[in-house]
């Protein structure tokens, strides 16, 4: 059987009964050059590179790629979600519901949270830094 490729920049590949997902280290475009691309530097907002890797029996798999100072403002997830420190540090604020304070994870590679479906949350790049974020479905 044939892989199926997901994504033009990751090694992904599916076939019955499983799915294969590389790519989740990788740099945001643009900040790490190569024999072969130009870096960026037409970017305007400070925000992290987002890029679906992967869609398997229910999960979503997406790289977050961050450059330092890249936020992701307050937000909510319709499913319960899982972040993946991959390389460098990103500081993960989760809010409370009742009190109105907020909780400050500090993901570095091999670290993860869980942030519960619906719960505001922000993203913030400490330096340059790669998640996997997961939406459990």
């Amino acid at each position: 059987m044939t892989p199926t490729p997901h994504s033009a920049s990751a090694n992904t590949e599916s076939r019955v009964g499983w799915t294969y997902i590389d790519g989740l280290a990788d740099a945001h475009p643009g900040t790490v050059k190569t024999d072969y691309d130009i870096p960026r530097t037409d970017y305007a907002q400070a925000k992290p590179a987002v890029e679906r890797l992967a869609r398997a029996d229910g999960t979503i798999v997406t790289r977050l790629a961050f450059r330092e100072g890249d936020v992701m403002a307050d937000h909510t997830a319709a499913a319960p979600i899982l972040i993946l420190g991959q390389a460098g540090t990103v500081e993960v604020s989760v809010h409370h519901d009742s009190d109105g304070g907020t909780d400050l994870v500090t993901l570095s590679p091999g670290s993860a949270v869980h942030i519960e479906a619906g719960r505001v949350h922000s993203l913030r790049a400490v330096e340059p830094a790669t998640a996997t974020l997961i939406v459990l479905g």
